[in-house]
């Protein structure tokens, strides 16, 4: 009998920990939707006995053109998205949610936080706010197994990807308990260790570049839905990792045109392509 991917995968364990802090850096069409979801996964974890903490990090205001396609208000055109996001979960949950009205930098991190998992939830759409987040995961060197898990939540027009890692140098040997015969991974390589291009900035991202508004409306353009798809299959990501204890994935990738979802399971054969040599 063919023994499958998801047989031979084995779970991640994060550090020992009682205390989670979500960072939910961007709050436009994933980050918005997420938002919500992440304060549902809060209360089951409080009611396990853990303590969990959001905080949205977000300098961008809503504007009219956001009302259909994220989660937002025509009542909230022109407030800041992070604030919005904050006020509205926390009294819709009645949870105390952060919000941080800024453009996220590894400053808002403290690397020294004991009993605590950290996991930063990055729905961002440029490389640089990407090269932040990577480098925050250096903390993660300080501790045998992963105390600060990156989340990196992106899509095109029809399509997306979700990630899940920890360092920003991954060798077999120091990631799991027993190379040979391994019961867990206490490691995972960075999103940017994966698809390397999340590093480099698009054409329209540059200052240098020629295109005309209409032409990056063109590029960023997406699907009516896609960015809920997007926060579906991260919020179950989120679950596996900080509440059941058994997630075995560290990346998925979606198609809507196709309705096809795909996943690469935590075995040593495909968490072997990204090690360091």
């Amino acid at each position: 009998m063919i023994q499958l991917d998801c047989e031979k995968a084995y779970p991640v364990v994060p550090h020992p920990h009682q205390k989670v802090d979500f960072i939910l850096i961007g709050a436009g069409g994933t980050g918005g939707y997420l938002a919500e979801e992440v304060c549902r996964l809060m209360l089951q974890l409080n009611r396990v006995g853990k303590e969990a903490s959001l905080t949205i990090i977000d300098g961008d205001t809503v504007e009219p053109k956001n009302i259909a396609r994220q989660n937002y208000q025509a009542a909230e055109v022109g407030l800041p998205k992070a604030r919005c996001l904050a006020t509205r979960c926390s009294a819709k949950y009645g949870l105390e949610v952060k919000a941080i009205l800024d453009w996220f930098s590894p400053n808002y991190m403290n690397k020294y936080r004991w009993n605590r998992l950290t996991v930063i939830i990055g729905c961002v759409d440029n490389a640089a706010a990407r090269a932040q987040i990577h480098s925050c995961l250096e903390y993660n060197s300080l501790r045998e197994q992963a105390s600060i898990f990156w989340l990196d939540c992106g899509n095109s027009s029809h399509s997306g990807q979700i990630l899940l890692g920890t360092h920003q140098e991954f060798y077999i040997i120091n990631s799991c308990d027993n190379p040979k015969t391994p019961s867990f991974w206490k490691q995972l390589p960075s999103p940017a260790l994966i698809h390397p291009e999340l590093l480099l900035p698009k054409p329209e991202e540059l200052n240098t570049n020629n295109l005309s508004c209409a032409e990056i409306q063109i590029l960023n353009y997406q699907s009516l839905f896609v960015n809920r798809m997007t926060s579906a299959i991260a919020s179950q990501y989120l679950l596996e990792l900080t509440l059941t204890g058994k997630i075995t994935k560290f990346a998925s990738y979606f198609d809507l045109n196709t309705m096809s979802c795909r996943s690469i399971q935590t075995t040593i054969t495909n968490l072997e392509k990204y090690q360091q040599v």
